[in-house]
């Protein structure tokens, strides 16, 4: 994990400085340079190849190729093209402003593509939670979802985060009737910890500071006041939303694999096969900042230390909110009842 950041970090300092040079090289000519009349057509389509197409070219291979996403060039390049606009004078743009609609309609039917995608999201949810409901009670419903959701959207970030809002939402305002699946295959890792009590804390910090801040910008400026009022409105919930995900969604031994749900952040499934051990933690082993491992801890006002690790055969994916994921090839856990788990987990393996 360290590896990759490092080599993402020259990636944008080289998409920076290649961008404003740029920028910088297409102001100096058309601001602090004497052209020829006949040559200034030519200096403007060239400006515009700058803008439109090798600035997006550059953000797609520098940033967003390992993402595989393409639809945001559009976006760059219109964004490139209204930087020209700004930045080239007027009466050299006649003739060529067929090429900012060219971009908005593409635009507007990128648009139209993710409004549908979005209405094909909430129906599979829908579906998934129909399903659900007429099964058992080993997952909660959001967990179902977001297992399904795993499989089906899995090259999709804009689906991923329209059902990680969903999942938010969901039990921040629509799940307090819910209650958590409890049995011999269900474990707590919670309890024993303050870590509702340091969301509950977290939400009383937003709604005084909303209050103080609100009052004390608006005079000042009403939009940004009204601005930050929406993002700590957004961040209650969230926390609303976590402490509900750390109530309801329990770690469970399945048959075939065990499921591990960190509240809202994270969430990793470990089929049984794939488990080269599992057993306790001798002292001083775990180490916090180890990138290759899986945390199942909720860090509270204390350093946790897990009880159990388990050893993996292979390296699986760690899913965290709005489709980031890793790989790891351990996963530590501490839990409320770890010899019921070990048992648990045990017999399933010797099945």
């Amino acid at each position: 994990m360290m590896q990759r950041v490092e080599t993402l970090k020259p990636k944008w300092m080289c998409f920076f400085l290649l961008a404003g040079v740029i920028i910088l090289g297409n102001y100096s000519a058309h601001h602090l340079l004497t052209v020829p009349s006949e040559d200034v057509q030519g200096m403007t389509i060239g400006s515009l190849v700058d803008f439109v197409i090798v600035l997006p070219l550059l953000t797609y291979f520098l940033i967003l190729r390992k993402k595989r996403s393409v639809a945001p060039i559009i976006g760059v390049a219109l964004l490139g093209y209204l930087t020209a606009k700004l930045m080239i004078p007027a009466e050299r743009f006649d003739g060529m402003e067929w090429i900012g609609w060219v971009l908005v309609a593409g635009e507007v039917t990128l648009f139209g593509v993710e409004i549908w995608l979005i209405v094909q999201v909430v129906k599979f949810i829908r579906s998934v939670r129909a399903e659900v409901q007429q099964q058992d009670r080993r997952l909660t419903p959001a967990m179902a979802v977001l297992q399904q959701a795993d499989e089906k959207f899995s090259g999709n970030r804009l689906a991923q985060i329209v059902v990680s809002e969903w999942m938010m939402l969901k039990h921040a305002l629509g799940s307090w009737k819910q209650k958590a699946p409890t049995s011999a295959q269900h474990f707590t890792a919670h309890q024993n910890t303050s870590v509702i009590a340091f969301y509950v804390m977290m939400i009383h910090a937003i709604v005084l500071e909303s209050v103080g801040l609100h009052w004390l910008l608006h005079s000042v400026s009403p939009i940004v006041s009204w601005i930050l009022l929406v993002i700590n409105m957004y961040g209650v919930l969230f926390f609303i939303g976590e402490i509900q995900a750390i109530r309801l969604n329990r770690i469970t031994v399945d048959s075939d694999e065990i499921m591990i749900p960190i509240g809202l952040m994270k969430r990793i499934t470990v089929p049984i096969e794939a488990i080269h051990s599992i057993r306790r933690l001798e002292p001083g082993e775990y180490h916090p900042k180890d990138k290759t491992a899986f945390h199942g801890m909720y860090v509270d006002f204390e350093k946790p230390e897990p009880q159990i690790v388990i050893e993996l055969q292979e390296p699986l994916t760690v899913k965290y909110l709005y489709g980031f994921s890793k790989q790891v090839d351990k996963v530590y856990l501490k839990l409320d009842q770890p010899e019921e788990f070990l048992a648990a987990a045990r017999h399933e393996l010797a099945e």
